[in-house]
């Protein structure tokens, strides 16, 4: 019995459903891609986390911080003055799990980057997608953010290169830089007309924890929130308007209620940061030049279509810190550069995602092709990451800027108690031994929040200085109960010469100019 016929309607109809759920798959693939690869580098950072940079001062936190939640002392020095900036709502998670979850350090470093990684990728997704409807918008932005930057490596907290988020995955500034990404996104959300009052409170919390645990990030978080605002300034209702104003008001709030310091505690201290920050100003067309010239471009083609756009905005925003640290060499303010490359770089990844679902097919070819060339130019700066899966031999890893692991130092452990201070004049003594708490008089960084940090760092300064009279430096090693000293051997010998007694202890496998001295 033969069948009858389809009628065209029918048929159109089938036509049209056929292929709706090929493309919805195919509208997903770079969403998976997205998080596959997200979750794949949080594991593989989490294989073997490297302990480099700032490693030793999160050690120190966790340490610290997980044997005492309720009046934790400074983790670089031991001194227990309350008030460190160190001890955020993201550290104390860490340190919740550190105390009551049985985990290790390293195991809850491990954990952080897996969650640090993801968090990232789900924030882009979540903000982006709010920007662009194109399906590899997220993707594409997320590419650009880890690859684009300059010829030269930067690794610091707070910069988003692949290598430099291979050492710091599991620091307080990854964890802001999603939790920034899903702000702006809920913003975008609610300026845009979201239904709804659940976005007021979750920005506000937001807002704050960002606030607490990274405040370079959040002077970006800032600029962000108000470029959305001012995009959206034609759309604010006075209801919306108010709602704002109330989940500003409860980020501050929420602020002034962390117990364990405070933010105006910070200000005025800026300056004291303003010589490490020198090196963010030094050749920089090496380190942002890639970043700058995709960037801009994209930018420009996003600021013809809309003078509000919020990420045009957002880089100009960005840029006057970045100037203003240039101008006065205050160069704390440096450290507004990443923020003002995401800008660009998520305008860049979507452009090309726009390119690459509605453009021409020549026009595809074509920016595909410079995407790529980009991506391999911008991907080789960041290849040192690769350390992280496989060792890499020492005549190519030069080439590749690769940054090593330091290993660790618990060599010093194994001669001196925790709690115990010594006078470090090593570079990684000064590093490191806060990790095993063990407690240099002076932070190797400045901490503008802790009462007497200046003084303390000239008295260090004093008793390392050969030059200082042998009964000024017996009064302040007395003053600090300072009987141990790790330094170089060539340094040891200058105090020596200068009438310091001084016994060799031992000296580190790993860094054998790093020697023990007992003093006295």
């Amino acid at each position: 019995m033969r069948s009858a016929p389809a009628s065209p309607a029918t048929g159109t109809r089938a036509a049209a459903a056929g292929p709706a759920p090929r493309h919805r798959f195919t509208a997903l693939l770079p969403v998976i891609a997205l998080y596959v690869l997200a979750a794949a580098f949080g594991l593989l950072v989490a294989r073997r986390p490297p302990w480099s940079g700032d490693t030793g001062v999160h050690l120190a936190v966790l340490e610290q911080f997980g044997r005492n939640l309720h009046d934790p002392p400074d983790p670089m020095t031991g001194v227990t003055e309350p008030g460190s900036v160190y001890y955020t709502p993201f550290t104390l998670l860490q340190a919740l799990g550190f105390r009551f979850g049985g985990l290790d350090a390293w195991t809850v470093f491990r954990i952080s980057a897996v969650v640090d990684a993801l968090l990232v990728a789900s924030g882009m997704h979540h903000f982006v997608r709010r920007l662009s409807r194109a399906p590899a918008a997220p993707l594409c932005a997320l590419v650009a953010v880890v690859l684009v930057y300059g010829t030269q490596l930067l690794t610091w907290s707070g910069v988003y290169g692949l290598a430099s988020l291979g050492l710091t995955l599991y620091y307080p500034s990854t964890f802001a830089l999603g939790i920034t990404l899903h702000l702006w996104g809920v913003l975008a959300y609610a300026l845009g007309g979201g239904r709804g009052w659940w976005p007021y409170p979750v920005a506000a919390v937001l807002g704050a924890d960002v606030l607490l645990d990274h405040q370079f990030t959040a002077l970006g978080a800032g600029f962000g929130a108000v470029a959305l605002l001012v995009a959206h300034l034609r759309e604010l209702t006075l209801r919306r308007g108010l709602a704002l104003a109330g989940a500003a008001v409860g980020a501050a709030v929420l602020v002034a209620a962390w117990p364990y310091f405070s933010l105006m505690s910070l200000f005025g201290g800026t300056g004291a940061l303003d010589a490490i920050h020198r090196p963010l100003y030094r050749t920089m067309f090496d380190l942002y030049g890639l970043g700058l010239l995709v960037g801009v471009p994209a930018l420009v083609l996003r600021f013809h279509r809309k003078r509000t756009d919020p990420l045009v905005l957002l880089a100009l925003l960005s840029a006057v810190p970045v100037g203003y640290g240039l101008l006065t060499g205050a160069y704390a303010w440096g450290r507004a550069w990443p923020m003002l490359l995401l800008a660009g770089q998520i305008a860049a990844g979507i452009e090309l995602a726009t390119v690459l679902s509605n453009g021409t097919r020549t026009a595809r070819l074509y920016a595909g092709a410079l995407a790529v060339t980009v991506f391999v130019v911008g991907g080789w700066t960041q290849a040192g990451v690769a350390d992280l899966g496989a060792r890499i031999p020492a005549n190519v890893a030069a080439r590749m800027q690769v940054k090593h692991s330091w290993g660790d130092y618990r060599w010093l452990a194994r001669e001196l108690p925790a709690g115990t201070r010594i006078l470090a004049d090593t570079y990684h003594a000064k590093r490191m031994a806060p990790a095993y708490r063990i407690y240099p008089v002076a932070s190797v960084y400045p901490e503008p929040w802790l009462a007497g940090d200046q003084r303390r760092r000239t008295d260090a300064a004093t008793m390392l200085d050969p030059a200082t009279p042998p009964a000024r430096r017996a009064a302040l090693l007395r003053a600090y109960r300072v009987r141990w000293l790790v330094a170089y051997p060539s340094h040891a010998a200058r105090l020596r010469a200068a009438g310091l007694h001084l016994t060799p202890v031992a000296h580190s496998p790993l860094y054998p100019r790093d020697g023990l001295y007992r003093i006295g």
